[in-house]
């Protein structure tokens, strides 16, 4: 959807406007947070990031009517700006300056490894990169189905789409991604 039609679409129903609008740049913000909160912030630090960013976009619309600016690069800089804001208070909150002296540094417990940390995170960004490669809807709709846990009859609405095509393309994504991820060498165990 282009920027005139999200604009349109906003002059002639704000609540479908916003809901377009976030359609559109869930993904796009959501990826923004992540990384900006990337070992400082839980799930629902980024969740609830992602919630403050679009109230703040729904703000500054509003109150600039006659911006004509790129919407992306709006709404990046909105989501950059309310991300490092969340890190800022994010990294206050814990207390992570400790002197070498001091005998409460804890150590990294024996059981942990940072090889099979930092594979699974390098996973994780393959699958969501070979999940982007769907593109839309069905990006969004396994997104919305496998992240967020939602029903096709929740996701429908969401994608303007009706529940039944949900399905069959929830089915045709999955059938896809398989594809997708077995060509990038990525299977159940992780990487071949």
């Amino acid at each position: 959807m282009t920027d005139k039609e999200l604009r349109r679409k906003m002059e002639q129903s704000a609540e479908a406007g916003r809901r377009a609008l976030f359609d559109e740049y869930c993904g796009y913000v959501y990826a923004i947070c992540a990384n900006k909160l990337k070992g400082c912030g839980t799930s629902e630090d980024t969740d609830e990031c992602l919630s403050d960013t679009f109230a703040a976009v729904f703000r500054y619309l509003e109150s600039h009517t006659d911006t004509d600016g790129d919407l992306k690069g709006i709404i990046g800089t909105i989501a950059k700006r309310t991300a490092i804001s969340y890190f800022r208070r994010l990294s206050q909150k814990k207390d992570t300056t400790v002197s070498m002296e001091s005998e409460s540094i804890g150590e990294l417990p024996s059981d942990f490894r940072v090889d099979e940390s930092a594979e699974l995170s390098a996973l994780r960004e393959a699958v969501f990169d070979c999940v982007k490669s769907l593109g839309e809807p069905d990006s969004s709709i396994i997104v919305y189905f496998y992240y967020y846990g939602m029903r096709t009859k929740q996701i429908a609405p969401l994608v303007e789409l009706s529940d039944i095509a949900v399905q069959k393309r929830l089915s045709r994504s999955r059938k896809k991604l398989r594809e997708i991820l077995s060509a990038a060498g990525i299977t159940e165990e992780g990487y071949q």
